[in-house]
């Protein structure tokens, strides 16, 4: 799954569900993403939602500034600012 974002200087930029979920900018995504690693030898458990794959059910603006997405896992916390969006594709 993607999303095509058309920005007014005409560049076009296309993000996959998993580079916009990887990089979510919430509290809780970035204290996972600074945690130390699990350890390789214990089984993770992970939902149902999370075996499948990743996709977008939904995105809803925040102002004039940002986009909440909502994920096929059921994360839905994330602000994504247009600042932010941009910098994914850097």
């Amino acid at each position: 799954a993607t999303i095509q974002i058309e920005w007014s200087d005409e560049q076009t930029q296309t993000l996959t569900a998993v580079q916009l979920r990887n990089g979510c900018p919430c509290a809780t995504c970035r204290e996972k993403r600074s945690a130390p690693s699990p350890d390789p030898l214990q089984l993770q458990v992970i939902t149902a939602e999370e075996a499948k794959p990743l996709t977008i059910d939904g995105m809803r603006p925040v102002g004039r500034y940002a986009y909440q997405v909502t994920f096929s896992d059921g994360h839905d916390t994330g602000i994504f600012t247009f600042e932010f969006l941009r910098s994914l594709g850097e």
